[in-house]
């Protein structure tokens, strides 16, 4: 707009919008960095933003009136300048009140307690699970072995941990708590761990112990065939090292040495 005019200086982004566009892509490149940042820092980083989107409008007078002049009707005005300030007008209480909503809105929270992803297990019961020596090393990792896995895997395990052996199953959705099913692509699941204890998980389960999650008994320990789960006995202990197999080298992990 000149100063005295009255008129509008006609642009095809308006200043409000574009500061609008600045603080909307500033807030979706925040989000979508890898690994996620916390909430709290995204706030902080948007104010930062907002606060130097705000110091840009105000420096000069002829930016304010812009700014202002946006929202204002001019005579003879159409076309794209008035639908953008319809668009605007119509989303920043639309903008608002879904703020209002999210904030108030139920949500899930299942019962603060102490978990351990990966409870600590004694060395002894370790050192009785003996790994075949077909299994020990990756450089012997059979690829028989590992379509065997895949197989045993698809039939048994994809319903909760996915074909993509993120967690992410059909039925994933329905152990929110006590935890979802593991998701085996993140990097602090088995590629933290040694064979001898990524097999007593899988011997052990969770439903029986202090792993507090829905993960049966797959394999029956040693004197025990007789343990009450869903599926004990359902595979050999052969067959459970190589559906370990396959994760590791689906996933491009390797077992953690000793």
């Amino acid at each position: 707009m000149n100063a005295g005019s009255g008129k509008t200086n006609h642009r095809w982004l308006p200043l409000p919008v574009g500061a609008a566009l600045i603080v909307i892509a500033a807030f979706v490149a925040l989000k979508a960095v890898r690994p996620v940042i916390p909430h709290s820092v995204i706030l902080l980083y948007m104010g930062f933003i907002v606060l130097g989107t705000v110091i840009h409008i105000t420096l000069e007078d002829t930016r304010i009136r812009r700014f202002w002049n946006f929202f204002l009707s001019h005579p003879g005005e159409g076309g794209w300048p008035k639908l953008q300030r319809l668009a605007v007008l119509a989303l920043l209480p639309a903008a608002a009140g879904w703020w209002a909503y999210d904030s108030v809105r139920p949500t899930y929270a299942p019962p603060v307690e102490i978990f351990q992803r990966h409870p600590t297990v004694g060395e002894a019961t370790l050192a009785r699970i003996v790994v075949p020596p077909w299994a020990a090393a990756p450089a012997n990792w059979r690829d028989s072995d590992i379509a065997a896995g895949k197989t045993l895997y698809t039939a048994n395990c994809v319903v909760c941990h996915g074909e993509r052996l993120d967690g992410a199953g059909p039925a994933a959705a329905g152990f929110r708590y006590p935890i979802r099913p593991a998701n085996f692509r993140d990097a602090g699941t088995i590629g933290q761990l040694t064979l001898p204890y990524v097999y007593w998980r899988l011997t052990v389960g969770g439903i029986q112990n202090q792993f507090n999650s829905a993960m049966p008994r797959w394999v029956a320990a040693p004197g025990d065939a007789n343990a009450s789960s869903l599926h004990s006995n359902d595979l050999t202990p052969d067959e459970a090292w190589q559906v370990i197999l396959f994760l590791y080298r689906e996933t491009g992990y390797t077992p953690r040495a000793e």
